[in-house]
């Protein structure tokens, strides 16, 4: 049986073979120097989230300062698993207004949950068994 980290890597690996070979159809295509389509630079700051800048300039051989500029200069990953600290006022979900919690990782996989007008949860509670049912 397959660990999810090797599933995922086999995942990331295809879809950069796929960006690849959509970027080199783009090329023979192009008339003289046109720029790439947003979707493939879209694509390539995806992966250049995941995988970092430059790895996936040199794969894809597209510009590294370009990509780098596209990630807003932080084009390198963290080397952290998990994401920055997000800071929940109390009076949002405790009261008032009905509230959305979302999670999202770097495989991609996201969790919605809506909280009624003045229905409370345990962030901690729900992010930590969030990142354990994921893997």
């Amino acid at each position: 049986m397959e660990s999810n980290e090797r599933r995922n890597g086999a995942r990331t690996a295809a879809r950069l073979t796929q960006l690849r070979q959509g970027i080199e159809r783009w090329r023979q295509r192009r008339t003289k120097r046109s720029p790439m389509p947003p979707e493939l630079w879209t694509a390539a700051t995806e992966l250049a989230r995941e995988l970092g800048a430059y790895r996936v300039a040199r794969e894809l051989g597209v510009g590294y300062e370009s990509l780098k500029e596209r990630l807003g200069g932080g084009g390198e990953r963290s080397g952290r698993a998990g994401g920055g600290f997000v800071e929940i006022a109390g009076p949002a979900l405790l009261g008032g207004a009905p509230t959305t919690v979302e999670l999202s990782d770097t495989s991609g996989r996201k969790v919605a949950i809506r909280l009624a007008a003045g229905q409370a949860v345990d962030v901690a509670a729900l992010v930590a068994a969030w990142r354990t049912a994921g893997r």
